[in-house]
Order: structure tokens, then sequence, then C-alpha cells
């Protein structure tokens, strides 16, 4: 990975903690989700128009590959709805995010042939390790157990579709932004996103609940809009040059990130095995910066 995009991707994973810390504290519903991403979409129309749509003709396969990629996010999403109605937050984001390094060296290896060397492997699995660490209660081999049974769970499943899904729209970002600007990409399967959230919002909720979280949260629902796009495009300028499982483990940044904001800003205690895992983290994403 490149000085330069190494340095995008840590810039991405601060914004991503940082909008993922907003949502925490404004309640993480699928009503605030729904709006951020519609409030996206809104936000940067101006841009598109200006930049992209007088162009869009050049870009071929654009809509193909913007409708494509919005499937893979929809998947995601919906897989992370089902695992958070079976488990919590802080059991399901986690495994979520670090399992998409399960299996993305494999997929990106048979379908576009990148290889993780032998120092990157270590580096990634450090990260998974960190990630595993931070759910346990304690070091002791009782809590390893414990969490051994939790993973046998529909949350455990589900999460684990969602990370493949992540995977699968990873590799095909990598392919989309080799072919068409990282912007109009991610703003059109952005755009098919938001259509689909805003149905699901007029089916779901009354139109006084959603005037009323508008209302309370409009500032931190439009911050959440805004750093949701830049972080990932961020990522996406990373990915036409990096080893998209390099990228994505030095993403995982965000996960230390977060727990640091936790106790910063909302007071939450760090334990003994959140320690542990945030300097897993942190150690394998240093090594993630220099592998090859």
């Amino acid at each position: 990975m490149t000085l330069t995009a190494a340095l995008l991707v840590i810039l991405s994973a601060t914004t991503h903690a940082y909008w993922n810390f907003l949502l925490k504290r404004s309640g993480g519903t699928q009503l605030f989700v729904g709006l951020s991403k519609v409030g996206e979409v809104v936000m940067f129309a101006p841009f598109f128009l200006a930049l992209v749509a007088p162009k869009i003709g050049r870009f071929d396969g654009l809509f193909m590959l913007a409708a494509v990629g919005a499937v893979f996010v929809l998947v995601n999403y919906v897989c992370l709805a089902w695992a958070y109605r079976h488990g919590d937050l802080s059991f399901v984001y986690p495994l979520a995010r670090g399992s998409i390094l399960l299996f993305l060296p494999l997929l990106a290896f048979v379908t576009v042939g990148e290889r993780v060397s032998g120092m990157g492997a270590c580096a990634l699995a450090l990260i998974v390790c960190g990630i595993v660490a931070l759910q346990l209660p304690s070091l002791e081999w009782r809590a390893l157990s414990s969490l051994g049974q939790r993973l046998r769970t529909p949350a455990t499943t589900f999460a684990l579709l969602a990370a493949f899904a992540a995977a699968c729209y990873t590799l095909w970002d990598k392919h989309a932004v080799q072919r068409v600007p990282a912007f109009a990409y991610i703003y059109l399967y952005t755009a098919i996103t938001a259509i689909a959230y805003g149905a699901f919002i007029w089916r779901r909720y009354p139109r006084t609940e959603v005037a009323a979280q508008w209302r309370v949260h409009r500032w931190p629902i439009l911050q959440v809009g805004f750093l949701n796009i830049t972080s990932y495009l961020l990522v996406l300028v990373a990915l036409r040059t990096g080893t998209s499982s390099y990228v994505i483990g030095l993403r995982q940044l965000s996960i230390a990130f977060g727990v640091l904001l936790g106790w910063w800003l909302l007071r939450e205690q760090v334990s003994v095995p959140k320690r542990v895992g945030v300097a897993l983290i942190v150690v394998g994403c240093l090594v993630v910066g220099v592998a090859r």
C-alpha cells in the first residue's frame, strides 16, 4: 500500500468512527440511518449535477456498476438488520466488520488474483484477534468459551452474511473505480440505496415520527450523511492502488477509534480485554502499513 493510500484510509477510519459515534449517541435507529441516506443524496446533488451529469455519457457502464454495488450494499444492510434483531450492537457491529477479513483475502485471490504476503496475513490475523478480544468480559479461558457459545446464534449467522456481502461489494467497488470516477460511482449507488431506504421509511414510519426525528436530530443526521459518503470516497480512492485486503484491514482502525471515542465522550468503561483488543488492532494496522 502506498503512503498516500494509507493516509487516506486512516483519515477514512477517523471519520467513520466519528459518524458511528454520532449514530450511537442519537439512538442508532433505522429511521435515523434512512434519513441520513436521503440527506447524503440531497447534500451532494449539486456536485453531481455540476461535475458528473454533463459528462455522464462518457462513463460507459456507470449505471450498471452502481446498480450492482447498491445491491451488495442493500444485502449488507438487510443482513445487519436481521443480525441486530437477534444480537446487541456491541456484539454484531465488530463481528460484521472484522469478519470481512475472513472472506476478503480468499475472494480477492480467486476473483482478481490479489495475494497477501505472510506479513500481511499475520497483520490481518492480529486485527481479527483484536476484534475478538473486544468481545471478551475477561481474559480467562471461561470467557473465551462463553464467546464460543455466543457465536452459535442467528446473530452470528446474519453478521457473517453481512460481512460476506461487504467483502463482495469491496471487490466490486475496486473493479468499478478502475472504470469510472469514484464520486460518480458512489453517488449513484448511494442514490439507489437512498431510494430503497426512502421507500422503507415511507411504509414503516408515521409522518409525525419522521418529522420528530428530523426536528430533534437534524444536525447529527446531516453530519452522518456527509461523513458517510466522504469517508468511503476516501476508501474508493485508496482501493485504486492498494491491495483490497490491506485497505479494509487498515480501515479497522475505526473500531479502535470508536472505543476511544466511547471512553472519552460517552464515558464508557474500557476493560482490560478492550485495551488488549485495541492494542492488537493498532499493531495489526501498523504491520499492514508496511506489508507487501
